[in-house]
């Protein structure tokens, strides 16, 4: 796998963690969460394009270090 598959994998993957760990909090708390299948695949989309947006930052600041 590539960078940017790499990147787009973990931040889909961790846009869903985080929505899991809010649910749960707002669960405990009383609250109720939602989530179906076009909402998840929406998350993991949305996360994936902050994680190739990250992976295009540090690679600017690895180049602009002189280190790449």
């Amino acid at each position: 796998m590539g960078d940017k598959t790499t990147a787009f994998v973990k931040g889909g993957l961790g846009c869903l963690g985080a929505f899991i760990v809010i649910g749960i909090i707002v669960a405990v708390v009383g609250g109720s969460v939602h989530l179906d299948a076009g909402g998840a695949c929406c998350l993991f989309a949305i996360g994936g394009i902050i994680g190739l947006i990250v992976l295009a930052i540090y690679k600017s600041g690895r180049r602009s270090a002189g280190g790449e």
